[in-house]
């Protein structure tokens, strides 16, 4: 057993955060610079499992060398606002409310953009050895192993993010909610619960990936919308996730909100107040995101890019990348 790994964590923290306040097993820290600005809650739940509450205006990245030194996860539900990360390898992932993200020790953070509000965000520090012990050891059983445990997401150098779920949301938000006589063991129960959920919808996704090794921060849905709730909050969120599946295609706002059940003026407002853009300004900023891996990472022509990224001809493609970009296609790829 690994029983440096609340020490290490702590460590961590302090390396680059200023404790301000530490009682009954719980700190908070205000980040220093270089590191951003922002506040972040820790508690030790167990050994190899860390949970961090953190509300973040500013954040650079930090102790990559560190981390890499750990078989570790830093699963991540983002509470509110957005973020955009750059990892190592050129690719580029983001995140919004409602996601869930996964990353591991060796995906090494380049630069990270948050929105203009900053973010909100519920993280799992699990380090693998001990985290599995934990699992054991609560549910009584000999199943869990490093074979099973998140083994493409442990060797990936990419980043996975899932469209978060109403039974997701619901288990992330308990672990921080006021204390009450029994919140230590609902706060273990509810991680052990997001652990095997998200363990469970990896497994299904797997088939997805073909055999490839780098998940190259691609978004994996869920195979059921079994705890999709008909709010209007929910149903937003749908049509983000809409758009991300099928940025190759035009689909319009009013098809949009036929396939989500939502009148077409409040589902662009509620959009916009969820995201801080409008549908089109979403679907462009996704569109250029992706287009960006592609630049990155394959040696397809401007042109073809310019179709998968659902432009009908490579000219208007360059023309929006330049605006968003300040840089044309061609010449982002020159400088990778």
């Amino acid at each position: 057993m690994q029983e440096y790994s609340k020490m290490t964590t702590d460590k961590i923290f302090l390396s680059y955060m200023h404790l301000i306040s530490s009682k009954e097993g719980e700190e908070i820290y205000r980040l220093n610079e270089p590191a951003g600005e922002g506040i972040m809650r820790h508690t030790h739940i167990a050994n190899g499992v860390e949970l961090v509450y953190s509300e973040l205006e500013e954040q650079n990245p930090t102790l990559q060398e560190e981390q890499k030194a750990f078989d570790m996860l830093e699963i991540m539900y983002i509470v509110d606002g957005h973020a955009e990360f750059e990892l190592a390898n050129r690719h580029f992932v983001s995140g919004e409310k409602g996601d869930v993200m996964i990353f591991n020790s060796q995906s090494a953070v380049r630069r990270t953009v948050l929105g203009k509000s900053g973010m909100n965000c519920i993280s799992l520090i699990l380090f693998t050895e001990d985290a599995i012990l934990f699992l054991n050891d609560f549910l009584q059983t000999k199943t869990f192993s490093k074979e099973i445990f998140f083994p493409s997401i442990r060797s990936s150098k990419g980043v996975m993010t899932i469209c978060g779920s109403e039974l997701l949301e619901k288990l992330f938000l308990e672990t921080i909610k006021l204390p009450s006589i029994y919140s230590k063991f609902k706060t273990k129960l509810c991680i052990t619960q997001i652990i095997l959920n998200l363990m469970e919808i990896c497994k299904k996704n797997e088939s997805l990936k073909n055999g490839q090794n780098d998940l190259e921060g691609k978004e994996l849905k869920e195979s059921s919308d079994l705890y999709f709730s008909g709010t209007t909050g929910r149903k937003v969120q749908n049509v983000r996730r809409l758009i991300n599946a099928n940025l190759e295609n035009e689909i319009s706002i009013e098809v949009l909100s036929q396939k989500v059940n939502l009148n077409r003026t409040t589902m662009q407002k509620v959009f916009k107040e969820m995201y801080g853009l409008t549908v089109n300004e979403y679907k462009t900023k996704a569109r250029i995101q992706k287009a960006k891996n592609l630049l990155a990472t394959t040696d397809f022509s401007i042109t073809k890019i310019s179709s998968l990224c659902g432009y009908v001809n490579a000219s208007k493609f360059s023309e929006v990348f330049k605006k968003q970009e300040g840089i044309l296609p061609k010449d982002f790829r020159k400088e990778i």
